[in-house]
């Protein structure tokens, strides 16, 4: 295989790189007759301090060539043996075979579709839902879960939440079934199932709510659709700001690598900024969703298994969705395909699977001068990187933001439909859940995010500060606080791994900053930064000691700090699946002895999200909730970055004037017609 010249080495593999390493493992095993699938093959990143030479990001000569690598696992089946593999694309070669005993792997979305297969052909399966009056098993769903922790050792196993539907494209969480089958993946077969017991209840099992909870249009019915939205248009007659070589984009003074792959999704590499005096400055090298769980509320068998880490257990890029022009992205769109493999070790290509526009996002700044009544304003834009994945029942909207004065931001937008069970007639599911409508239970959960920020702010060595905004300590009447009014920000350095594990306090407006202790501000004389806030940082609910919380432990801080490490990308574990609470895996693991992270090479581990007490207008489709980060510079810049914004118009954002009765029938306008200008002139 010849590779193209031009690659950026942190470039996702191509279709034939996929296919070319596939063929390389197979010719390495044709002798051997063993069963096995392709769980994985992805790009495996260069080393760091390549990378940073090759854009001139530290000192020395630039790499004369970067060996190109593929990271595969395999498993064998049913022994379920598994397989990490590094192949050099470069030589055409294997650098390292290494086999793992009693691990697990992602879950394969064809893993997950083979698995509903079986189970609904499984006799067990059948009768269950005779029992519950169910004949046609065409009208039968299972959404496949990992199974959480269970006693089981050694098999690779997945639970399954069932459902009917009453016709093909029904909201099938409207009937939820009351039995959960137990499937082994390597032996491809059900081992178990296991029915919800009633909790005060007269009934054994309950009748399977039939209404129809519909919101598909074409089940709504066109005459009962709004007739009064009219419409809205994004044009841009000019084309998009944005230039894009390979997987690289140059927006404004933005630089960005876009990245991919199957396990985190998007991945933005190698970020920086150009200053106003022409100067690249650095700000990140890598930032990416490196896990999230969703612990669920209720403690009763089977439904205490539902602790979903939708990164380490199904892998955000083999969730992604292709998406729709005009529907999912709207305006002037560029596409980005996604790359991910089969179980076959095929290219499996996800078209569309990344979207790349800009938005107006209103006001950037504005003042008006009292005296003179002069205006100036300017509008905001930014840069939107996105992908959509689906998990199940829930659609996560994933939305990396970079704005013209120079702040990222990253926003979660979760939709999709809520997890339901089945109650009897006469069943209440407080305090664990809510019903959203008549025996439909919801329950509660929360979405607990996992960030793993790589900052390179003017440099590789960064260090991390925890800010706390605090009351003097001085009383009232004393000299340096007369009227009782002072307060100030306390700014803490974290020197080690043990002091950078840090919760969110809402008392002292907690935030923390990303320095740079060796590139002093010429006016503050402090350490330049990026300003870290995130206002939705729930602490995790399930106890210390619990299997979910042991399990991810990550999410029990906000933040960590630890220093940098090539191997350390997962803070729940590279294989977190069916993971031992007791191994503690991922961060807790890497933080176990006290290591130094002042002035380091560091990562920043941010844990945001949402506690979900489900609200009966989430059914029978959410709508979107919000949750995330900003990254926002911090005496890092020596004024206002978007001074230079030209002011914007009426004509330049082509606004008029709406009629202010429908149809403009009185013949009356709203505003002034001067035609003059608040952007940029007095009137």
């Amino acid at each position: 295989m010849t590779l193209p010249t031009t690659i950026h080495p942190l470039d996702p593999l191509s279709p034939e790189e996929i296919r070319h390493v596939s063929e390389i493992i197979r010719k390495q095993r044709a002798a051997d007759e063993t069963t096995y699938i392709f769980n994985s093959i992805a790009l495996r990143e260069p080393p760091k301090e390549q990378i940073l030479a090759h854009f001139g990001w530290t000192d020395g000569p630039k790499p004369v060539q970067i060996d190109r690598q593929a990271f595969a696992v395999l498993i064998d089946r049913p022994s379920g043996l598994v397989h990490e593999i590094i192949v050099s694309i470069t030589t055409a070669s294997i650098v390292s075979w290494e086999t793992k005993e009693g691990v697990q792997p992602t879950l394969h979305v064809q893993e997950m579709l083979e698995a509903e297969q079986v189970m609904l052909k499984d006799e067990r399966v059948i009768e269950e839902c005779r029992k519950l009056g169910i004949e046609d098993m065409s009208m039968v769903f299972a959404d496949t879960w990992g199974v959480g922790w269970h006693k089981t050792k050694g098999k690779r196993l997945m639970q399954a939440l069932m459902y009917m539907r009453t016709s093909p494209d029904d909201n099938q969480y409207a009937h939820p079934l009351d039995f959960t089958p137990l499937y082994d993946v390597n032996e491809q077969k059900v081992i178990d199932v296991l029915v919800a017991k009633r909790r005060n209840s007269k009934f054994e099992r309950p009748v399977i709510p039939r209404a129809d909870r519909q919101f598909l249009p074409e089940h709504l019915g066109e005459e009962n659709l709004r007739k009064d939205i009219k419409p809205i248009e994004i044009t841009q007659p000019q084309g998009v700001s944005f230039q894009i070589r390979g997987h690289e984009i140059d927006w404004q003074k933005w630089n960005l690598h876009v990245g991919f792959n199957y396990r985190e999704g998007l991945v933005i590499n190698n970020v920086s900024y150009k200053d106003m005096d022409g100067t690249v400055r650095p700000m990140f090298y890598r930032v990416s969703l490196a896990e999230m769980v969703v612990p669920y509320a209720n403690p009763y068998e089977p439904y205490n298994h539902k602790m979903a880490f939708d990164v380490g257990e199904y892998g955000l890029g083999n969730l992604t969705n292709s998406l729709e022009l005009g529907c999912d992205c709207v305006g002037s769109i560029f596409y980005m395909d996604g790359v991910c493999s089969d179980i076959k070790g095929d290219a499996w290509v996800i078209p569309n699977a990344i979207c790349i526009h800009e938005e107006d996002t209103g006001l950037l700044f504005k003042h008006t001068d009292f005296r003179n009544n002069k205006a100036h304003s300017a509008r905001s834009r930014r840069l939107v990187i996105s992908h959509i994945v689906t998990a199940a029942n829930y659609d996560y909207g994933l939305y990396y933001y970079f704005y013209q004065d120079g702040t990222f931001q990253y926003e979660v937008k979760a939709t999709g439909e809520l997890n339901t069970h089945v109650l009897a007639e006469d069943e209440d599911p407080a305090p664990y859940g809510t019903i959203v409508a008549p025996q439909v239970d919801a329950q509660h959960h929360q979405h607990l995010f996992s960030m793993r920020i790589d900052p390179m702010v003017d440099g590789p060595t960064n260090s991390v500060a925890q800010v706390d905004v605090v009351a003097s300590d001085l009383p009232v009447g004393h000299p340096d606080n007369a009227v009782g009014n002072a307060f100030s920000p306390v700014t803490t350095i974290y020197a080690d791994t043990d002091e950078a594990r840090a919760r969110a306090n809402g008392e002292t407006s907690r935030y923390w900053k990303i320095i740079n202790e060796t590139r002093i501000h010429p006016y503050t004389k402090e350490p330049v930064g990026f300003k870290l806030m995130c206002p939705n940082t729930p602490p995790m609910l399930p106890k210390p000691g619990s299997i979910a919380y042991e399990r991810a432990v990550f999410a029990s801080n906000t933040v960590w700090v630890t220093p940098y490490d090539a191997e350390q990308l997962f803070p729940g574990g590279f294989y977190c699946y069916q993971s031992d609470p007791a191994d503690r895996l991922g961060l807790p693991e890497w933080t176990r002895e006290k290591k130094d992270v002042k002035n380091k090479d560091i990562v920043l581990w941010l844990t945001f999200g949402l506690t979900h007490i489900p609200r009966v207008e989430d059914f029978p489709i959410m709508p979107v909730e919000t949750c995330g980060f900003m990254l926002k510079p911090c005496n890092f810049f020596l004024a206002n970055p978007g001074i230079d914004i030209p002011a914007s118009d009426r004509h330049s954002s082509k606004s008029a004037y709406a009629p202010a009765v429908a149809n403009g029938e009185y013949g009356i306008t709203n505003g002034t017609t001067n035609g003059s200008s608040c952007c940029s002139k007095g009137h």
